[in-house]
């Protein structure tokens, strides 16, 4: 009896039930309902980031990395992963064995191997701000070291994208920052261009500020390089790509850090800071992205001052041939045909029809989707001939076209052949899908891509709609009180 006592004992310690009294239970049955679940928890983790799930499908995907052949010929002999710097992929070192090898380093080169092998393996903002902490109390030696490393700290950062969001390499950086300033190490230039990127990506008027002001207080300039690659990160494609992982911007705030901040307005011009100060309208690539910014801003009286200033311009008084494909582009017609395009996109027609008489530019040699807008305010135009008026009548029935497609319609044609008017609409989606796609909330009859959104009209989450948009209908005053609670 004692044994048999002990051996239940021994098996319920295990999980295991014994006498009947619960249903036995093995270890290695997977029930139907976990197994599914594991697999969609699988397919939601392998669908975290949808940006790159677009960029693989693109056209354009990213290039493969290719090996180039070594200057020296003896050099060839040596493996590949010879020539390249350890990454991420390599074994991980731990954190004790990190600080064992650090202290135990006999020279400068020997210190900075240590602590750019380990940064090249880091994989989350944690790791980094690790190195960089023991990097600071091991002594003012190390501090130089890690103050030249910029480099692989900026490799760090980018590589913990693929774990992170954009905001957490954000709040990373802006907190290796602060502890540069504390210890007094010298923070590299190229940390206050990344800070800026990752400021534009997530769309904070605050990290724009600190770095703008960062930079003027530095007394560095702005490369052409970097300014289109800011206005870049704001994402004022008309595709969307760059709404994907981090939306959009609030429409006052970029403002605010194109053309001045609320809090600066009172300082003098030499004093500024937002990105207008670092604007150099001589050069075309800092020009060019400045235009395409304000008119997705739609600020169409921004626009039409570029326009007036980019007329007394030397490269419109004077243009010179550019190396393209088309043999008689200049630097006017360039410019002509950019403010064209983006004095539409701002939303100012009637501008824009004023900028086409004046440059001469032909109506058809323009982009469609241009065309498009255009014609939308007809009114405005003053140079009327066939050409405008046959893409007025295509643009109308394209416009046709898409409501037919939003009702879920298509036209059939009687089958006379001297008369295509006559016919009649067949019905193609079921009417019940198509009412519920056109009462969605997020339904746009035309995408608006690479537009700021207005502070009036907010970006509210899907799931936060129903109380967002919810009426009142009893004052708070007259409401019950809730029952106090006990203890």
């Amino acid at each position: 009896m004692q044994e048999k006592d002990g051996h239940s004992t021994s098996a319920m310690k295990h999980g295991l039930a014994v006498d009947g009294a619960h249903k036995p239970w093995k270890l290695d049955t997977q029930l139907d309902g976990l197994r599914d679940a594991l697999k969609g928890l699988e397919e939601l983790w392998q669908q975290k980031d949808q940006r790159v799930r677009v960029l693989r499908t693109l056209s354009n995907p990213w290039p493969p990395i290719q090996q180039h052949r070594a200057h020296n010929a003896k050099k060839q002999l040596l493996a590949p992963s010879e020539h390249q710097l350890p990454e991420a992929n390599a074994a991980p070192i731990p954190h004790a064995t990190f600080r064992k090898n650090l202290a135990a380093a006999t020279s400068d080169k020997m210190a900075r191997q240590v602590l750019r092998a380990q940064l090249l393996r880091c994989e989350k903002p944690n790791d980094i701000q690790r190195v960089v902490a023991v990097a600071l109390v091991q002594g003012r030696a190390t501090r130089q070291h890690i103050a030249a490393l910029h480099e692989p700290i900026m490799r760090a950062l980018y590589r913990c994208r693929n774990n992170v969001d954009d905001q957490a390499i954000l709040d990373t950086l802006s907190g290796i920052h602060s502890r540069f300033k504390i210890y007094d190490v010298p923070f590299d230039p190229q940390f206050l261009m990344l800070g800026l990127k990752f400021a534009a990506r997530t769309r904070s008027l605050k990290g724009m500020k600190k770095y703008l002001k960062a930079l003027r207080q530095s007394g560095l300039k702005m490369t052409s390089n970097v300014f289109r690659a800011i206005i870049a990160k704001f994402s004022i494609g008309h595709r969307g790509l760059g709404e994907i992982r981090n939306g959009r911007w609030n429409r006052s705030e970029l403002l605010q850090v194109l053309t001045g901040f609320d809090d600066a307005k009172h300082l003098p011009p030499e004093q500024q800071y937002h990105l207008g100060c670092y604007l150099d309208r001589s050069d075309w690539q800092y020009l060019h992205g400045w235009i395409a910014v304000l008119a997705r801003c739609k600020d169409a009286d921004a626009v039409w001052h570029e326009w007036r200033l980019w007329k007394q311009s030397e490269a419109r008084l004077n243009p010179k041939n550019l190396a393209s494909m088309h043999k008689l582009m200049t630097t006017k017609l360039r410019g002509d045909y950019w403010f064209v395009e983006q004095m539409t996109y701002s939303g100012g027609l009637k501008e824009a029809w004023q900028i086409l008489e004046e440059t001469g530019i032909e109506f058809t040699t323009i982009k469609d989707r241009i065309k498009t807008r255009l014609l939308e305010e007809v009114e405005h135009c003053t140079i009327w001939d066939h050409d405008i008026r046959h893409e007025l009548v295509r643009k109308y029935d394209a416009d046709l076209l898409r409501i037919e497609t939003a009702l879920g319609v298509r036209w059939v044609p009687s089958g006379e052949p001297d008369d295509d008017a006559q016919g009649y609409h067949a019905l193609v989606d079921d009417q019940e899908q198509v009412l519920d796609r056109l009462g969605a909330d997020d339904w746009k009859f035309e995408e608006d891509y690479g537009y700021p959104y207005e502070a009036s009209s907010p970006i509210v989450p899907s799931h936060e709609r129903s109380l967002h948009d919810a009426a009142e209908t009893t004052p708070a005053e007259s409401l019950p009180e809730l029952p106090a609670a006990t203890s």
